[in-house]
């Protein structure tokens, strides 16, 4: 998946600092997460719009940014979610693409292992 940075139509930028974390910043990350998140009345989740996957791939550029390599990084969890968030709109609207990342993640998975094995 591509975390390039790229202007999205109508995207609420959130600009992160590296070392400081910001109140605003959360709030405007989160916000960002409820309104792609919304539920219905049966607490199912709506799906996302295209609107809101533009926003999360503006965000998760964002978190990238700031989080890098540092599973321990307090923004780490919230960019895990967006992954996910994005990874569920890529199955339901790319599935060719989909297809190809799972392929991917298994392909390289079983590298993974077989570098274990032979050390």
């Amino acid at each position: 998946m591509s975390t390039e940075k790229r202007a999205a139509p109508n995207v609420a930028q959130v600009k992160f600092e590296r070392d400081v974390l910001s109140d605003s910043q959360s709030f405007t990350a989160l916000n960002i997460l409820k309104n792609a998140i919304s539920k219905c009345q049966d607490n199912t989740i709506v799906a996302l719009t295209e609107n809101d996957y533009e926003q999360l791939i503006v965000l998760l550029g964002e978190l990238t940014d700031v989080v890098r390599e540092d599973e321990n990084h307090f923004f780490a969890p919230l960019m895990e979610f967006v992954v996910v968030l994005i990874e569920k709109y890529d199955h339901a609207h790319n599935p060719e693409l989909a297809a190809r990342i799972q392929k991917d993640r298994v392909q390289s998975a079983s590298n993974t292992e077989n570098d274990l094995v032979v050390r």
